[in-house]
């Protein structure tokens, strides 16, 4: 059973997931929690896409994005893939 959901997530749906923390050095959210919210994103979907999924406001006041694993800043159009953990720079 467990096989044929992710057959149809991954595959059918073509999704990936992607984690938003908010320390990008312990990957921990802002209550400490390693790696808590893990989404659900269309493969091609971007930073910005993102910050609108975990938040209205950090989409419409995204300013950059920090990729954990390479500690790379990225912009609103970088292409997320499969596994990603992201922090989302927002001026709110």
């Amino acid at each position: 059973m467990q096989k044929c959901v992710e057959d149809a997530v991954f595959k059918l749906l073509d999704l990936m997931v992607v984690y938003p923390v908010e320390d990008e050095s312990k990957l921990t959210d802002k209550d400490g929690r390693v790696l808590p919210d893990a989404h659900l994103m269309k493969r091609g979907a971007t930073a910005v896409d993102l910050a609108y999924k975990v938040h209205t406001d950090l989409g419409d006041n995204f300013i950059r994005a920090i990729d954990a694993r390479t500690k790379r800043v990225v912009g609103h159009d970088h292409e997320l893939s499969d596994g990603d953990v992201i922090k989302i720079v927002a001026a709110v």
